[in-house]
């Protein structure tokens, strides 16, 4: 099989370098929906996730997704634990920016392994 290039391991670092250059920049309405929906799942029973009203932007996504929520909720409370207040509406620290920005760098880098590793042949001849 013929090298690629730009190899998959140097295009996930280019993008991580252009995401990092961009932590400081602006905020999209994602970034309140997700620092809501890591507040609903830190802060609630899994009974009540999804009929939680406070905010505009309920949990709407698959379990799976809010599982996934919960799970970064739980190294969030390291970061500023005032991102998992349901009440706390517009809040943006530059612990929680810095923390969502982090998470999104660090999840795809799971990606691009998975990536990596179905890029990697089954069979290599010999």
């Amino acid at each position: 099989m013929a090298e690629l290039y730009p190899s998959i391991a140097q295009c996930a670092i280019v993008a991580a370098a252009f995401k990092i250059l961009l932590f400081p920049a602006y905020k999209s309405t994602d970034f309140e929906v997700h620092r809501n929906w890591l507040a609903i799942t830190h802060s609630l029973p899994v009974k009540d996730w999804y009929y939680e009203k406070t905010s505009e932007w309920t949990l709407d996504y698959p379990p799976f997704f809010a599982l996934f929520e919960w799970l970064l909720s739980q190294f969030a409370r390291f970061a500023d634990t005032g991102m998992l207040k349901v009440s706390n509406l517009g809040y943006e620290s530059w612990q929680t920016v810095y923390f969502q920005r982090a998470s999104v760098i660090l999840t795809e880098s799971v990606l691009v392994y998975a990536l990596h590793l179905s890029a990697v042949p089954i069979h290599t001849p010999k």
